[in-house]
């Protein structure tokens, strides 16, 4: 695909912190690639940064050479777009001095881009005051919570202003190619999404949650319908009862699409749902096992407990240390 002799290659620089999502970071940095091979001459560069400058691992375990440190982004500036990509145990790599390194960046991006949890590391270090803006959805409430004046949604990606945020994993894809679209034109963008066979680009403005309630509602729309009303009320359970009454069919008959498609009662499912809800809780943030019952929708720790064993046949505590014992970085003898 031609493009004109003046175009401008945009200037792109991507901050990766330990445990990052290879899929995340795939989907990002895969359309650059192919927008360049499509093109003339390159469109795009970018420059890859750790906390340190050193090689950072993704939580596959895969190793990363990267080109400098992120007190080194000055020196690539001006950027672009500077992306901040986090995923897993998030929190205890957006340490303080890294908060205030992020702050003092802005001036050297015309925009900043949080991915998949990297939201929390640009919301930590004020970036997204005033700003509409998403994450992951597993992390959505803690993070509406924790940031009261951030305008959180769940859409999969936003672009306000300044500040992009994204879901993480695919959405990174949909993202991209719309930056692909604002940079260089639709036909490049078009082109890019051909090219690696991407035919399902969604908008940002739909939500991250749309896949397991469209595959559902093709087979049974009620208990689609269900299922995302039982996802939307985690921390407060509906009776199924009154699951049944909303979704317009009986009690009777619900529980039997649910033995039928899901092979499990609606009430078996809703706990697994809330079980999965408190795993995420236990295993990506600090909150006690009681926090996380009241969160994830159970009247007691005790509730939790039972409940938690009986699917992942641990207790949450066992889980949350055996979890970090895993994630803990492993030194060279």
């Amino acid at each position: 695909m031609g493009q004109a002799d003046s175009v401008m290659i945009k200037n792109y620089g991507i901050l990766l912190l330990p445990e990052f999502s290879n899929l995340c970071f795939s989907n990002l940095i895969e359309p650059l690639r192919a927008a360049n091979d499509l093109s003339d001459q390159p469109v795009a560069k970018w420059h890859l940064f750790s906390v340190d400058g050193k090689s950072v691992s993704s939580t596959s375990g895969l190793t990363f050479p990267v080109h400098k440190s992120v007190a080194d982004i000055p020196d690539t500036a001006p950027l672009d777009i500077l992306f901040v990509m986090a995923s897993y145990n998030y929190e205890s790599y957006i340490t303080p001095p890294l908060v205030q390194q992020l702050r003092r960046l802005k001036p050297y991006a015309k925009q900043i881009a949080g991915l998949d949890a990297g939201p929390f590391a640009l919301a930590r270090a004020g970036l997204l005051s005033g700003y509409r803006a998403t994450i992951h959805w597993a992390e959505l409430d803690v993070f509406q919570e924790t940031f009261p004046d951030i305008k959180v949604c769940a859409d999969r990606y936003v672009i306000d202003r300044d500040r992009i945020t994204t879901g993480g994993a695919s959405t990174s894809m949909d993202l991209i190619l719309e930056v692909i679209r604002q940079h260089h034109g639709e036909q490049l963008a078009i082109a890019v999404a051909e090219f690696l066979i991407f035919d399902i680009e969604r908008p940002g403005s739909s939500q991250q949650r749309e896949f397991a309630s469209a595959r559902l509602s093709v087979r049974a729309p009620r208990l689609a319908k269900a299922v995302k009303l039982m996802e939307a009320n985690i921390e407060t359970p509906l009776a199924i009862s009154d699951l049944a009454q909303q979704v317009g069919t009986s009690q009777r008959q619900l529980e039997r699409e649910f033995r039928e498609v899901l092979d499990a009662t609606p009430g078996r499912y809703y706990v697994l749902l809330r079980v999965a809800a408190a795993r995420r809780l236990i295993r990506e943030t600090n909150f006690s096992i009681t926090q996380v019952a009241v969160r994830s929708g159970f009247n007691s720790s005790a509730a939790l407990i039972r409940n938690y064993r009986a699917t992942y046949h641990c207790t949450p505590s066992a889980d949350r240390k055996l979890h970090r014992l895993r994630r803990s970085p492993v030194e060279d003898p």
